[in-house]
């Protein structure tokens, strides 16, 4: 007997076991995948707390621009673009002769003063010269100080160096008296009275700007720093005041990390940081919160007297407000890399950071690794 031909109806369906299966595997797979988003999206939330990171950092250090303080034609130039200069190396000189010939010129002045009234000015002129240098440094020394006290009072330098400079400027200073007596002394000893011989101080105070001047065609470097954006030659003639170079210090350099405000509410000083340059890939390099500003600019068009211009937001969200957050360099070991405008990725371990701490530090590793390739 033939056997009877099989019809669609006959193939055989999917075992149910089967259809069980995929839909077990489905469902599992999607509350993985669910799961691994809340854990991602609660550890977003508590690095934004207590481990806030960003990469809009950047490496910041005085910039100062250097200018002539007398008029005339560059007669030498010292330094190179990008050089390492160290505090009072001279960087150009503008020409001396017709300053040398003023200070000549005020000497006879004086000279001729001290003869109309008898005296010799011979040791009055002297005195008063190591007068004018000893000023000169203690004003040298007064903007440096300035600038690390300054730098001081937001944590980024040490005592010992705060205490090192406010010991260099008690010792220009008493220089400066120091050369002021003996002034006072050549004075009495040459019989000059100041209020009685007009011209004598007339002749003394012509001598002492001239001798001011002759000092000042010399530009030295203010303190520790490299030479930038060097734009003239040999020949050129400086005006008074008019930047000649640009002067950067690498003594004092820190870093500005902008974050959101809802990442400042357990940042505090001192807090631990890690950070990332740029120019440094690879490298993971120490830092400490000094502190976080407690002001931003954020109107577009107002100024005092007029009506404010209120910031208009487009979206579902406000764009967030940043603030900068200062941090002083823990190491000796980035100096090198420490340049004025180099971008960081930073990242700060707050009190509260718990397991988040380590997490943190994987995590600016990372960057460090993928540094090399952006």
């Amino acid at each position: 007997m033939s056997e009877k031909p099989k019809t669609d109806h006959d193939v055989e369906s999917p075992a149910p076991e089967s259809d069980a299966s995929a839909g077990k595997l489905v469902r599992n797979t999607s509350l993985t995948l669910l799961l691994l988003c809340a854990l991602i999206f609660a550890w977003y939330l508590g690095a934004e707390r207590y481990t806030p990171s960003t990469d809009n950092a950047r490496v910041r250090a005085y910039v100062l621009p250097v200018a002539s303080q007398v008029a005339g034609r560059i007669d030498e130039i010292l330094v190179v673009n990008n050089q390492v200069v160290e505090q009072g190396e001279v960087l150009l000189r503008i020409e001396r002769e017709r300053y040398q010939l003023a200070v000549r010129k005020a000497e006879a002045e004086l000279a001729l003063a001290g003869q109309e009234v008898g005296a010799g000015t011979a040791n009055v002129a002297s005195a008063q010269a190591r007068l004018i240098e000893a000023v000169t440094n203690l004003n040298n020394i007064k903007a440096d100080v300035a600038r690390i006290l300054a730098v001081a009072e937001e944590g980024y330098v040490s005592q010992t160096d705060v205490d090192r400079a406010r010991a260099q400027l008690s010792n220009a200073q008493a220089g400066v008296d120091k050369a002021q007596a003996d002034l006072e002394v050549a004075k009495q000893q040459a019989g000059i009275d100041d209020e009685r011989n007009p011209k004598v101080q007339r002749a003394l105070t012509a001598l002492g700007q001239a001798r001011l001047d002759l000092e000042n065609t010399e530009i030295k470097a203010p303190r520790l720093g490299l030479v930038s954006n060097l734009r003239y030659d040999v020949g050129y003639y400086a005006n008074p005041g008019q930047p000649l170079m640009t002067f950067i210090s690498t003594r004092d350099v820190w870093v500005e990390a902008y974050l959101r405000e809802n990442n400042l509410e357990h940042i505090e000083p001192g807090n631990e940081v890690e950070m990332v340059l740029d120019a440094a890939p690879g490298r993971v390099i120490k830092g400490e919160v000094v502190s976080v500003s407690y002001g931003v600019q954020f109107e577009t068009g107002s100024s005092v007297g007029t009506l404010q211009d209120p910031v208009t937001t487009t979206g579902w969200l406000r764009d967030p407000e940043r603030f900068p957050v200062l941090i002083r360099f823990a190491d000796e070991e980035s100096r090198g890399f420490q340049r004025e405008g180099g971008q960081a990725d930073v990242i700060v371990y707050t009190e509260s950071s718990g397991f988040l701490y380590w997490i943190g530090k994987a995590w600016i590793r990372l960057l460090s690794l993928i540094s090399y390739v952006y």
